[in-house]
């Protein structure tokens, strides 16, 4: 009779991947609120109570350009969480003949 093959023991977690894992979340994390917040500053005028025609204008460009600058960063770093997490997931065994 023959005999049953042994199933494997299932897959140890890897305390590297774990720890890039949650790097990369807080990296999204990071990335989404900083482009959302530089996205209110790029679209929302800032408020100009007590302040005068020169430095309102100031105050708008200066936030223009601050928010400009951090929705670029966050859009770069949500972009780069994203593709290190599809470099790093875990990748299924090879099935069929040519695994053999």
């Amino acid at each position: 009779m023959p005999s049953l093959p042994e199933p494997s023991p299932p897959p140890r977690p890897s305390l590297g991947r774990s720890a890039a894992t949650g790097l990369l979340a807080g990296l999204l994390l990071g990335g989404l609120g900083l482009l959302a917040v530089g996205l209110g500053n790029l679209f929302v005028t800032p408020a100009c109570e007590g302040l005068t025609g020169p430095e309102c204008a100031l105050v708008r460009d200066a936030t223009r350009e601050v928010g400009r600058t951090q929705a670029l960063g966050g859009g770069a770093m949500t972009a780069l969480a994203a593709s290190l997490f599809v470099l790093l997931r875990p990748r299924p065994p090879p099935e069929g003949p040519e695994a053999l």
